[in-house]
Formats: C-alpha cells, sequence, structure tokens
C-alpha cells in the first residue's frame, strides 16, 4: 500500500512541476499605436500578479483554466478566461479617459510614446467622451477640447476645424466658409486633408470612432501642411480576446434616428470589425433634412511579434439638404426660413466615397523598425446653391513610410524618426448657372492635378538629469496642374486658366526642450514651424486666366511652453500651454479698378500682412472617487479655459495702398472668440448607472476684419443619463437619454465670415443651431460568443 501511495505522489508532484514548466506568456500593448505598455499590472486568480517590462512582456505561472484581469492607468480593464496556459496572450488595451496624460499617442517618437512625455499640446479624446451625447456630431464633443472650434454647415456635414484660430481656408482676404484649410486631418492612417490642403469631413461616420488626437500648432515635422495643427481620427476597436455582435440604435428630436450594427472579433493573431450604419435627420429647420449610410471594415492582423498589418475600408453615400444662411435679425428673432435662392435651387450636397488603406508595421531589431502605408480613396460631390451646380469628382492616392531607430546608452539615449510621404490629387471641377431650378450653361470645367511631396526626420536626445532634446524637419514641395477644358475653338472669348505651379520646397523645423520631474510631471519648451499652401483656386485668376507662379504658401511659427502632469497618487491630472504662433504672407486681395470709374473689375489672392495668435490653455480633471468596489465608483469632474488674444498684424483690404484701402491691423482676428470655458462632471455606480454632464461658455466672437460685427456669446448645458449592465458571460447592454442645449439659448452652428465687406447692410450669415433643447435617447447591445 505504501507503495503505491509513493508513486501517487510521485505523479503529482510530477504534475506539478509539469504546470509550473509551462507559464503563461504574454504582451500587452496600446491598440491603436501598438506600441507596448510597461508596467501594466497582471492579476491570475486574483492572487497571483506581476507587471510588464518595457517590451509589454509579462510571465506568470498558469494551472490550467484561470481568470485574468489586466489594468493600466488611462485604459480600460481587461478581464478574462485563460484556458490554455500554452498560448501567447496579445492583448491591445483600449484609452478611457480617467487620465489621458498617460494614453499612448501615436504622434511621437517610437520610445516615451505616453501623451506626458510629448513636448507639445495635445487634446485627446476616449470612446466614453466621444459618446457623452448623442455620439453622432463630433462638434458637441470635440468642442469641449481646450483650444480646437468645430462648426458645420449642414446638420451632418461642411464641418470645419479650427485650432488655435487658424483653420479656415486661405485667400482672397475672405476665407471660405466651409470644408477646411491650415490642418492636415487623418482617418486610420489615411489623409482626409488633399493634395491641395483641403479637408472634407463630410463620409467620416463619426459614431463608430473610438479615439481622437488633435495636435495643437504646426507639427511639420513629421507631418507635412498644416499651421493649425493635426487632427487624427481612429475607429473603434474590438473588445479584446472576444467576438461579439452589437447593436446599437438611437433615436432623438426632429426626426434623429441613427442605428450601427457590427461583428467584432479580436484574438491573440488577429481582430476585424464590420459595421452599417444608417442616419437620418429631418431637421429642426425648413429644407434642412439629412441622410447618411455607412459601410466599414477594420483588420489588423499580427503574424508574429515582428510583423502587424492593418487594413480599413469604408464606404459613404450621403445626401444633406441646405437652406442657406439668415440675417442677424432673423436669427436673433429665432425664426424658421432659407434663403429663397437656396429653395428656388433645391439647394443640397450629395456626397459618395470610398476609402481604403493598408498599413504594415515590421521589426528588424530592437534598434529600427518601420511602418509603411498606402492609401486610395475618391469622391463624387454634386452641390446646388444659390447661384448654381456645381459637380466634382476626385481620386487621392498615396502613402508614407517611416522608420523608427532606438539607440540606448548608459549616459545618454537616441531615438528617432526618418520618412517620406507622397500624396496625389486628380480632381475634375465643373460648375452650371442655376436659377429656380433650371440648369443654365458651363460655366467652369477644370482638370486639376495636385501633388505633395514630403520628407521628415525627428530626434529624441535622452540627457542626463531627466532632460529631453528634440530635434526635426522636413522638406515639402507642392505642384498643381490646370486645365480649362473650356478653352476651345468653339470658346474664342473664354480666358485660358490653364497653367502649371510649382511651390519652392518648403522646410520646416521644430526643436524642442523637456524636463521630466519624479515620474508624473513634465515641462517644455518648443519652436516650430508649419506652412499652409494655396488651393488651385487662389493660384488662378479666372478674369485673365493667369496662373499666379509668384504665390507662397502661408507661414507660422509657434512658440509655446508647458507642463503635464499627474497629482495626488495619479487623481489629478493637468495640461497647461502658452503659446505665440505668428502667421506671415497671409493671403488677401489685390483688387483691380477701372481707372475711370474706380469700379472693381476683379481681384485675385497675394501674400500681404501678418497674424499673431496669442493664447493660454489650461485642462484639468480630478477623481474624487475612482473604486470598483464602491457603490459610486467614479466620480470625476473636469473643466479648461481658453484665453485668445489674436490680432492682425500689418493686415489691409488689398494691396493698392490707396484711398479705398483700409488697415485693419491690431484688430482681433475674426472667428475667433476671446474666452472659452467647458467643466462637466461622469457620476458612475456599481448598479450601472451613470451621469454624464457638460457645461460650456463661449464669448462674443468677431465676424468681421473691421471688427464692427460680432457673433454674440452663449452657454450650453448638455447631459445624459444611462445604465449599463451585464448578464453573465454573453450579454451587455446600455440605456441612455439625454438632452442637449437644456437652458434653450441662441447659438449658431457656423457663421460666414466677412460677408459684410461684399454684401448689403444686413447680409446672410448665421447658420443657426436648433432654438429649443433638443431630446435623444437609446440603447446598445452586444451578444458575446
Amino acid at each position: 500500500m505504501k507503495r503505491y501511495t509513493l508513486i501517487v505522489v510521485c505523479a503529482l508532484l510530477s504534475f506539478t512541476a509539469f504546470a509550473q514548466n509551462n507559464p503563461l506568456k504574454g504582451r500587452i500593448f496600446d491598440a491603436y499605436s501598438h506600441t507596448a505598455l510597461e508596467g501594466a499590472s497582471i492579476i491570475v486568480s486574483e492572487t497571483a500578479g506581476t507587471i510588464t517590462n518595457n517590451k509589454g512582456e509579462f510571465e506568470l505561472d498558469c494551472y490550467g483554466t484561470t481568470s485574468i484581469t489586466i489594468k493600466y492607468i488611462g485604459y480600460e480593464t481587461y478581464t478574462g478566461i485563460v484556458k490554455d496556459c500554452r498560448q501567447l496572450l496579445q492583448i491591445g488595451l483600449i484609452p478611457s479617459d480617467n487620465n489621458l496624460n498617460e494614453v499612448e499617442v501615436s504622434a511621437s517618437s517610437p520610445t516615451n510614446n505616453a501623451n506626458l512625455k510629448q513636448p507639445q499640446s495635445i487634446g485627446l479624446l476616449s470612446r466614453r467622451e466621444l459618446t457623452r451625447n448623442e455620439g453622432v456630431f463630433l462638434e458637441n464633443t470635440i468642442n469641449l477640447v481646450s483650444g480646437v472650434r468645430m462648426e458645420k454647415r449642414t446638420m451632418s456635414g461642411g464641418q470645419r476645424v479650427v485650432i488655435r484660430g487658424y483653420g479656415y481656408p486661405a485667400g482672397s482676404g475672405n476665407p471660405v466658409n466651409f470644408n477646411g484649410a491650415g490642418i492636415k486631418a487623418y482617418l486610420n492612417g489615411i489623409p482626409v486633408t488633399d493634395a491641395e490642403g483641403i479637408t472634407s469631413y463630410d463620409d467620416i461616420d463619426y459614431s463608430t470612432l473610438g479615439k481622437v488626437e488633435v495636435i495643437k500648432g504646426p507639427a511639420s515635422s513629421l507631418y507635412g501642411t498644416g499651421i493649425g495643427g493635426v487632427l487624427k481620427m481612429y475607429t473603434l476597436k474590438p473588445a479584446p480576446q472576444a467576438t461579439r455582435i452589437v447593436q446599437d440604435a438611437m433615436a432623438g428630436s426632429y426626426g434623429l434616428w441613427r442605428s450601427n450594427t457590427r461583428m467584432e472579433n479580436a484574438s491573440d493573431k488577429a481582430s476585424v470589425m464590420v459595421n452599417y450604419g444608417h442616419q437620418n435627420y429631418d431637421s429642426y429647420r425648413v429644407h434642412s433634412a439629412s441622410k447618411k449610410d455607412f459601410a466599414t471594415f477594420i483588420g489588423d492582423f499580427r503574424s508574429s511579434d515582428k510583423q502587424s498589418l492593418s487594413v480599413y475600408t469604408s464606404y459613404n453615400n450621403s445626401y444633406d439638404q441646405l437652406a442657406g444662411q439668415m440675417d442677424s435679425a432673423s436669427f436673433f428673432n429665432k425664426e424658421n426660413k432659407g434663403e429663397a435662392k437656396y429653395l428656388a435651387n433645391n439647394g443640397h450636397i450629395g456626397y459618395e466615397s470610398f476609402r481604403t488603406g493598408v498599413s504594415h508595421n515590421y521589426t528588424f531589431s530592437k534598434y529600427i523598425s518601420n511602418v509603411t502605408s498606402a492609401y486610395f480613396s475618391n469622391y463624387k460631390q454634386s452641390q446646388s446653391s444659390a447661384a448654381g451646380l456645381s459637380s466634382n469628382m476626385a481620386s487621392n492616392f498615396g502613402g508614407r513610410t517611416e522608420f523608427n531607430l532606438n539607440f540606448t546608452g548608459e549616459v545618454l539615449s537616441l531615438a528617432g524618426t526618418v520618412g517620406g510621404e507622397y500624396q496625389k490629387t486628380n480632381s475634375f471641377k465643373k460648375t452650371n448657372a442655376m436659377a429656380d431650378g433650371v440648369l443654365g450653361g458651363i460655366t467652369t470645367d477644370l482638370e486639376v492635378a495636385g501633388q505633395q511631396y514630403s520628407l521628415f526626420t525627428e530626434w529624441n536626445l535622452q540627457l542626463p538629469r531627466n532632460f529631453t532634446l528634440i530635434g526635426g524637419a522636413s522638406s515639402n514641395i507642392i505642384e498643381y496642374g490646370i486645365t480649362d477644358k473650356l478653352t476651345n475653338s468653339a470658346n474664342k472669348t473664354h480666358k485660358d486658366q490653364s497653367g502649371y505651379k510649382t511651390f519652392k520646397p518648403f522646410v520646416t523645423p521644430r526643436v524642442a526642450l523637456q524636463k521630466v520631474f519624479g515620474e508624473n510631471i513634465t515641462a517644455y519648451v518648443s519652436v516650430s514651424q508649419g506652412y499652409s499652401p494655396p488651393t488651385s483656386g487662389n493660384v488662378v485668376v479666372p478674369a485673365t486666366g493667369e496662373v499666379l507662379t509668384d504665390l507662397k504658401p502661408e507661414k507660422g511659427t509657434q512658440y509655446e511652453v508647458g507642463s503635464k502632469g499627474s497629482l495626488l497618487d495619479k487623481k489629478l491630472s493637468y495640461q497647461v500651454a502658452l503659446f505665440d504662433l505668428n502667421v506671415s504672407d497671409k493671403l488677401t486681395t489685390q483688387a483691380i479698378t477701372d481707372p475711370t470709374s474706380g469700379t472693381v473689375l476683379y481681384s485675385y489672392s497675394v501674400n500681404a500682412g501678418s497674424q499673431k495668435n496669442r493664447g493660454a490653455e489650461l485642462a484639468v480633471n480630478y477623481s474624487v472617487v475612482d473604486d470598483n468596489t464602491k457603490f459610486v465608483m467614479l466620480v470625476r469632474p473636469f473643466a479648461n479655459y481658453t484665453y485668445s488674444d489674436f490680432t492682425y498684424d500689418n493686415f489691409k483690404s488689398d494691396n493698392n495702398n490707396n484711398e479705398r484701402t483700409v488697415d485693419y491691423s491690431g484688430n482681433s482676428v475674426m472667428g475667433v472668440p476671446e474666452h472659452n470655458f467647458n467643466a462637466g462632471i461622469d457620476i458612475s455606480t456599481r448598479p450601472g448607472i451613470y451621469l454624464l454632464a457638460t457645461y460650456q461658455y463661449v464669448s462674443d466672437m468677431p465676424i468681421t476684419f473691421d471688427n464692427a460685427h460680432t457673433a454674440p456669446g452663449y452657454s450650453l448645458l448638455n447631459a445624459k443619463l444611462g445604465w449599463r449592465k451585464s448578464i453573465g458571460n454573453h450579454v451587455q447592454f446600455d440605456v441612455y437619454a439625454g438632452g442637449n442645449n437644456l437652458t434653450e439659448s441662441l447659438y449658431y452652428n457656423m457663421v460666414f465670415l466677412s460677408a459684410y465687406s461684399a454684401s448689403a447692410k444686413n447680409p446672410n450669415i448665421y447658420l443657426p443651431a436648433a432654438y429649443k433643447a433638443t431630446f435623444y435617447g437609446g440603447f446598445t447591445f452586444s451578444y458575446k460568443l
């Protein structure tokens, strides 16, 4: 008997030894940037634990089926079951909004990617923040970021994004009042901004965004064009280690309806998401209905620890009615009316687009890695307005490659990025006259080929005493080729607008110095340059058919001092920045007049004048309660304030320098409120009930060069109440209801700037927001297979 007992004991010991020789291994990384998360907490079976190393790797003893919990500040906690200890567990954590200073950002060098370590002001929005409201109108969320403002022309399109007072399309002294320029926008690494520098957001499905980064000020050393900065949008990522079917549905005031149906799967080797979305909005204003359909595919595939491939493909079809603008009297009287000519011409924007991109990431060694992307997009746009019908078609393609290098030493460490980007846009632009809905003759028929080339590099030198010196630069070339199809033998009086324009290579440097205090506080000073090219519309003079070969891009130089950090055991996080952005070679108009009557015959774009944007930004949030074991798990108030002292410097109405020329030097820059204050609070409880509430104050805003006219200030109070619940291991649901502008403040979606200078005394300039409070409600249901 003793012999059999000894055999059993030996067998058990052998089994235990075998189990201990098969530890659970894994790698934890940021789901968006794919960078390793060092110091993530790994807990197995609620007892054993460890943390990840500088490669995001961990190793733990494992004895068969076990539970695992992974925590990292600034990210959603992951909880799951491990059934096979021999598998290599690879989990991409999804950013939360508890401490965004800790979140990895993609706009950086390959090491120290946390926002805390970036010597530039960067605004970050997580999925929770992107769904603070109904989740389909990005302006409701992104306008809560200090220094950022988004407006829109239609109910769900025609957006423009302004960063630190810069982002209006340049030229003619009168910024184009929809779409945007002066910033560079990306969606999953694919440029939304075309090779001319114009950004159209009509085909972006905001309801499926999972993360947004806003780089404030020039980032040309890595991204080429854009004085205002860079807007980087990323779609949702599937929940780690799960296969789910998800159904979203939301309905609201004035016929608002939105639905998303998607399938998600994420494993050690791949993650895939397919989504179809439909959106309809009857609107609170006459002739302003909107309808959109979206289809999206996203895939991340990891063949090994060294290699991964990402794919993004989307299709959009949208139709937005246009009612035109209203004058200030109608706006202040809260009237529901449209411009007669827009209504007569059935004003609308029809937009259909396709976008796809592939990105390959390969790590050659611990010293060098490469990311290479290729992309293609095209769109077809039809727009009727008060004056006519425009029909545009464009294709956009290109690629980007960057090598990330990392050399670590005992005293000094050097990390850098070297790469290049190419982009080409071929567009066909036609316009027809139109009156009372009757189509007239062709007035414009252009083929435009725009190209941009960019070579860039940026390096981080780690110095003693926790100092880091950052330096970089890019060289950029822009070309336009214009063919005027109306120039033919049957149209002898037409002025030929054909021509070719190549801008001289433009070099934009960046230098920064950063100091780290302890582990949680940094301070920095930086100087960076950027540029914004004129569009093809600025380059051509229609009246003469001349191509302006001497026109130069606008140039901006930004000086910034700031600090980021976390205090009180990382419960309080903050960002503060002081900046001075000087813009030179501003585009304005040169008028040609009749020498006898003085009548303006035509005008064209010239470089003249400058602009000084000085400001301060402060953002802070504090986790009063952040404990999943308590009834009230989270109480997190937040606030931010933006002060803008933006003035024109040596800026005139034209370059004629005669008795009609008006000097605007010293006036406030139009389109920028002086004060902007945002505050809010997030509350979550263990039963799943949550409350998200925000308050926004925007001061008066000058809307003309002479500052004689201003748009009124306003305050907005929004709130959302919901209930999240998990049932077993398979079912999750989220039911919510909310309201926007609960105090029914009078405010606007957009103001057409400087219209007074070319119109009647009371021109149509306002695109109003809803005069009354709007409400919505919906649910998200997911089933885990």
